[in-house]
């Protein structure tokens, strides 16, 4: 695996890496801006603040350490906060300080659906945006903001998605109770609402369809 952030990941039988996404470089070098600010700000008042003797030489290595501390934090975040594909489902990972970490991840049979939104003149010139995951049966969804290119990650999930549905639901040698099974599956995959409609749509006359 290509990263530190995925080391420590364990995939299933016949799983494989496909890709770990983070945010955009961008918005951890805007992020960084403030530390690097306390950082650099003492040696631009350095012999001000030594002139004061031991309170000035405080303030100068407090002011260094602060910055270099809170730098490291916000990397370390941004760094292991990451989204991880597979060919079987999708990890997310919510890095929410140095010593906290929430792990989460759904199998890609039970995406919804995956949109992707580029909101605002930065987003549009620095082609990052969110992709935003619905999950059947489930009322949150997935939410990857300030991601590079993000168009490119939802056509990846709907195609991993769409060749785990073609490997799962091979019906060819299916018995009649696994196919009933089968069924149910995909009816609890697509949710109940959009399970009707597909069967509407398919008992509909060709004739009515080729009208509309």
């Amino acid at each position: 695996m290509p990263n530190l952030a995925c080391k420590n990941l364990i995939l299933n039988d016949d799983e494989q890496f496909i890709q770990a996404v983070r945010q955009s470089k961008n918005q951890l070098f805007f992020a960084l801006i403030p530390p690097l600010i306390l950082i650099l700000a003492p040696f631009f008042f350095l012999f001000p603040l030594f002139a004061r003797g031991n309170l000035g030489a405080a303030i100068f290595f407090a002011s260094l350490l602060l910055g270099l501390v809170w730098a490291l934090r916000l990397f370390i975040v941004w760094y292991y906060r990451v989204f991880i594909i597979t060919n079987q489902r999708l990890i997310d990972v919510d890095q929410q300080g140095v010593f906290t970490r929430i792990v989460s991840s759904e199998p890609l049979i039970k995406i919804q659906d995956v949109f992707y939104q580029i909101k605002g003149v930065w987003q549009t010139f620095a082609r990052c945006g969110t992709v935003r995951i619905t999950i059947a049966e489930s009322k949150t969804a997935i939410e990857i903001r300030n991601i590079p290119q993000p168009q490119k990650i939802q056509q990846l999930i709907l195609q991993l998605k769409a060749d785990t549905l073609r490997e799962k639901f091979d019906t060819t040698s299916l018995s009649a109770q696994e196919l009933v099974n089968l069924v149910k599956k995909i009816k609890a995959g697509l949710g109940e609402d959009k399970f009707k409609q597909i069967l509407e749509e398919s008992d509909e006359p060709e004739e009515s369809k080729e009208k509309k």
